[in-house]
């Protein structure tokens, strides 16, 4: 077996400059660090695999980070993921703004409450709020109907309101 030294440097240095954004991007789908670690390297482990095919150099920013959601994803869906049913719903009206001086919290509070989510939840507001996604595309990548996905967004979004605002405790709190 003869090892391409050029290559094997390559693939370190990807690693090391991106791996904290995959691994944090990995993190808050699936809301475990082990498990975000195992996704990271699995992802890592498609990105070398297909890194041939890839040319531009500046693409692999988008590229690494769709592998990187649709894998953590997919270790999602081998637990068995719950999202509640369109009609199970009870679809709240808009509640007055919140004031943003008063959800003045540290990024801490803000990842542990989102943690605290359940999975439909935190991988719906993950997907939307940090990675970009619209409600179409993530509806298609997690095989759900839109509807579906903006229902578990607002509701998500107003728990997740909930947990800051009223300081409900949260994982890894005493």
């Amino acid at each position: 077996m003869i090892i391409d030294f050029t290559i094997a440097a390559k693939q370190r240095e990807l690693y090391k400059t991106h791996y904290k954004r995959l691994y944090n991007t990995c993190l808050r789908i699936v809301g475990s660090p082990m498990e975000a670690e195992e996704a990271t390297h699995d992802a890592f482990l498609k990105l070398f695999a297909k890194m041939e095919a890839l040319s531009d150099e500046a693409k692999f920013y988008g590229w690494s980070r769709s592998i990187a959601v649709n894998t953590a994803i997919d270790r999602i869906r081998r637990k068995k993921i719950q999202f509640e049913a369109v009609e199970k719903l009870h679809l709240v009206e808009e509640e007055a703004p919140v004031n943003k001086e008063e959800l003045q919290l540290s990024v801490e509070k803000i990842r542990k409450s989102l943690m605290s989510l359940p999975d439909g939840y935190r991988i719906i507001l993950s997907m939307h709020l940090f990675e970009g996604y619209d409600f179409e595309e993530i509806a298609i990548i997690l095989n759900i109907k839109e509807v579906s996905v903006r229902s578990q967004f607002s509701r998500g979004r107003q728990k997740l309101l909930q947990i800051m605002v009223k300081g409900e405790k949260v994982q890894g709190e005493g």
